[in-house]
């Protein structure tokens, strides 16, 4: 099978969603699909710029600075030298417009002629359907939703997914049959027995590390309002239940961490360090050694984040320290929030067999079956 992936960027670490593309590309080269990789609006790119695999160019990255006109004869020139079998839009509207308006992407993607069955992942929808959400949330999100299904109608799709059951709920009430895929780890799978990362830590913890629940946060950290009564709450059930202490880090970039770890630590008296950015192979090593990893993102909205993935792919147990938005009917074991969970011992011994449904593996080989399921239907 023939596969053009088209997303917004492609700028390495700087984009998201570019990097699933970059690692659902490897994914389905294993598999022995062919697969063209296209930025349509890069930001953080001057000039096109093009990769080369084998002698074949196989990856083009169009400047946002491009007029929009050349941007979309390039992409109807490359569905025609490249013929894909599937053109799959890894959508977010705000790579295409800043406030994720996207009339105007619609308006060029009708004018395509595409001779290839398109998908649409929505790895975004639109805002206002929080029950938080304000008027201006709502105002803006009713024109992000008219031009998100302005998108849709100009594609034609014969299969649209998102990643989370809250997203999918939301396309159905606005008329979308969506196909659920997980966003998978954003990070390798770790060993845990190489310990860069783990020797950074006070040589105190080390020597006694079973007298330690090793709990740690992953890349872009959110604050919020309930966040230094859930640490106490986490501390107590770690010393009440376990008769040990919460040790709490940070790996990764999150601007201003130092500066939040510190005034965490001064309101719960937890130990709290910050380890800082790290190649990915050794942030997945970490993982592996953490007992347990903590969230602020929302439970019914965890399988979007590929940090969350990362640190289940590594068979390390999440625990959510904020409340939901919205109410959540799905019961996985090797995620919850804090205040259900009665038995701390049982969830972070729990069985890891949990692991293998993050992988990238698996969600290519989801969507290669929503593929073939949707030819023949």
């Amino acid at each position: 099978m023939k596969i053009l992936l088209v997303c917004g960027s492609l700028e390495p670490g700087r984009d998201g969603v570019g990097d699933y593309s970059r690692k659902l590309k490897l994914e389905f080269v294993k598999q022995g699909h062919q697969v063209f990789l296209l930025a349509l609006n890069d930001r953080h790119a001057n000039t096109l710029i093009e990769n080369a695999a084998h002698k074949e160019v196989s990856e083009i990255r169009l400047p946002a600075s491009m007029e929009a006109r050349e941007r979309f004869i390039k992409l109807h020139e490359i569905t025609e030298t490249f013929a894909p079998d599937w053109l799959s839009l890894q959508f977010v509207g705000y790579s295409f417009q800043k406030r994720a308006v996207v009339f105007d992407l619609a308006k060029q993607l009708k004018r395509l002629k595409i001779n290839a069955s398109v998908h649409i992942m929505f790895h975004e929808i639109w805002q206002g359907e929080s029950s938080d959400s304000t008027l201006k949330d709502k105002i803006i999100g009713f024109f992000q939703k008219r031009s998100a299904i302005a998108v849709i109608k100009a594609l034609k799709p014969k299969c649209i997914s998102t990643t989370n059951g809250y997203y999918q709920k939301s396309l159905l009430k606005a008329g979308i049959n969506t196909i659920k895929i997980p966003v998978f780890s954003n990070m390798p799978l770790g060993d845990c027995t190489r310990k860069r990362i783990y020797g950074q830590l006070p040589a105190d913890f080390r020597n006694n590390s079973t007298d330690y629940v090793l709990a740690s946060f992953f890349g872009g950290f959110h604050p919020h309002g309930l966040l230094e009564e859930r640490i106490r709450q986490l501390s107590l059930n770690v010393r009440d239940q376990l008769n040990k202490k919460l040790i709490v880090t940070h790996a990764g970039k999150s601007p201003a961490i130092k500066e939040q770890f510190a005034e965490l630590h001064e309101a719960t008296g937890v130990p709290m360090y910050v380890l800082g950015e790290w190649p990915e192979n050794d942030i997945a090593d970490y993982l592996g050694t953490c007992d347990v990893s903590l969230s602020n993102h929302p439970k019914v909205l965890f399988e979007k984040s590929g940090s969350i993935a990362a640190a289940l792919y590594n068979k390390c147990p999440v625990i959510i320290l904020r409340d939901g938005f919205a109410n959540d009917d799905q019961k996985r074991d090797e995620i919850e929030e804090l205040k259900y969970i009665n038995d701390i011992k049982k969830f972070i011994n729990q069985d890891t067999g949990f692991a293998e449904k993050y992988s990238p593996q698996n969600a290519a080989e989801q969507y290669s079956a929503m593929f073939k399921s949707s030819i023949k239907s």
